[in-house]
């Protein structure tokens, strides 16, 4: 059969050549569509690195000095203190907080804010500014509770649990399983020393890695603490009440009742409730303000359109073929062929004409990735692609874009090329032989 449809395919190669032109530039122009939500796809189904579930923003907002509820008797950094710690404590004796936090404002997942530092293993590298980690820095406040390892569920890289917060917090740091390949080649590193700008610290605790952005990877990060919020009128710009809530409380009901009755409590002094909201939430909200969500949207219609045509092209073909070929078919039936054998034969020669054309198109596509590069979240100059996700391998990557590609056109391709035929195939012989 294979020899019958190869000779077919021959003689009708100027009636194929118009859908083989198509097939391989639609082939092409498929894989460039298909890679970016490949790596996001694949960028948003690694581990978080921490239970996104349950988990609230608490944005404590300022009066302006040029506002008529500015207190000026309030706006000594002391007075500040006094009424953010009041504020806190009614945020963090609610009922319904398992756990809670005072986070710096770039410290929690999806924020508008992030900050680098650079973190050396030895002092001989830090005396010469070289040798150092780029790295991701969170901070929080461990006071009256304040926990942002048990909020987050940040999890022991090597145990699973979630990590501990040692009797005493100054001069530790928690860094991640990435930050400590980097540094030290091991995650076994607990008890040592690493230095970040004028700071020495000792390491507490490996973590998993944690993601800032859901269609981002793991950043190297280090978790610092302070044992003591700074005084300063600017402190909503700097800190954020950080809650989980306790399993099986009511979330709609929760924030009903935050809104309306814990919210106007938290106006004290020159203090206001601004907002609160879920982690869930403001990673969508993120992802929509960052592009990624229109990104993916337009290469989800771009790969729509290009099967669309895929598909009217392949119907089109063998539309127009089969009724072509009506005589051929009579004769076929006549002398015992199968409705299910003439549909294979065409089948198989709708695959022979889209696999030779991606096959063509394989060189071109690994000389444009090659030249322009795969698709990558564009994170940070400093940024190392961590080898281990998929998607940082040139030849995984490039392969499975193409295994996707090709298996997306194929099968579109013999779905346009079926319900032509199968239609021409129940012609009985008697009417296809009509004309002979």
């Amino acid at each position: 059969m294979i020899r019958t449809i190869l000779h077919q395919l021959w003689n009708q190669r100027r009636q194929n050549g118009w859908i083989f032109l198509e097939l391989l530039v639609v082939s092409f122009f498929l894989w460039t569509v298909i890679d970016p939500i490949y790596v996001l796809t694949a960028n948003r189904a690694i581990d978080r690195g921490y239970n996104p579930e349950g988990l609230y923003v608490v944005n404590i907002g300022m009066y302006d000095a040029t506002n008529g509820n500015f207190n000026p008797d309030m706006a000594s950094d002391s007075m500040n203190l006094v009424a953010y710690h009041r504020i806190a404590r009614i945020v963090h004796e609610l009922p319904e907080v398992e756990y809670w936090t005072i986070s710096g404002n770039q410290s929690f997942p999806n924020s508008n804010s992030w900050i680098g530092t650079q973190v050396f293993a030895d002092t001989t590298s830090l005396h010469k500014n070289e040798g150092f980690v780029h790295a991701q820095k969170y901070s929080f406040v461990a006071t009256e509770g304040s926990d942002m390892l048990q909020t987050y569920e940040i999890k022991d890289v090597l145990t699973g649990k979630n990590l501990r917060l040692p009797e005493q917090t100054d001069g530790k740091a928690f860094i991640s399983e990435r930050l400590a390949k980097r540094l030290f080649e091991s995650t076994d590193v607990i008890g040592k020393k690493i230095y970040q700008e004028d700071e020495t610290l000792e390491i507490a605790g490996v973590f998993v890695d944690f993601k800032h952005r859901d269609y981002e990877q793991p950043y190297p990060l280090i978790i610092t603490t302070y044992s003591e919020m700074y005084g300063s009128k600017y402190m909503p710009w700097w800190y954020n009440f950080i809650i989980r809530l306790k399993p099986g409380v009511d979330e709609s009901a929760f924030i009903q009742r935050f809104q309306q009755e814990v919210g106007p409590q938290l106006s004290i002094g020159n203090f206001y409730f601004d907002s609160l909201k879920k982690f869930s939430d403001m990673s969508e909200a993120y992802a929509m303000a960052s592009g990624v969500t229109n990104k993916l949207r337009l290469q989800y219609a771009l790969t729509g359109f290009a099967l669309l045509c895929i598909f009217l092209g392949m119907v089109g073909t063998f539309w127009i073929r089969s009724n072509a070929r009506r005589e051929e078919i009579g004769v076929m039936r006549s002398i015992g062929a199968s409705q299910r054998c003439i549909v294979r034969q065409f089948l198989i020669e709708a695959w022979l004409l889209l696999t030779t054309a991606f096959v063509l198109v394989i060189p071109f596509l690994l000389y444009h990735a090659q030249t322009n590069g795969l698709y990558a979240v564009e994170m940070n100059r400093y940024f190392v692609p961590n080898p281990e996700y998929w998607q940082n391998r040139f030849g995984f990557h490039f392969s499975i874009v193409l295994i996707i590609s090709y298996l997306i056109l194929l099968i579109i391709a013999l779905i346009g090329t079926y319900i032509p035929v199968v239609r021409a195939a129940r012609t009985l012989p008697a009417d296809a032989l009509r004309n002979e």
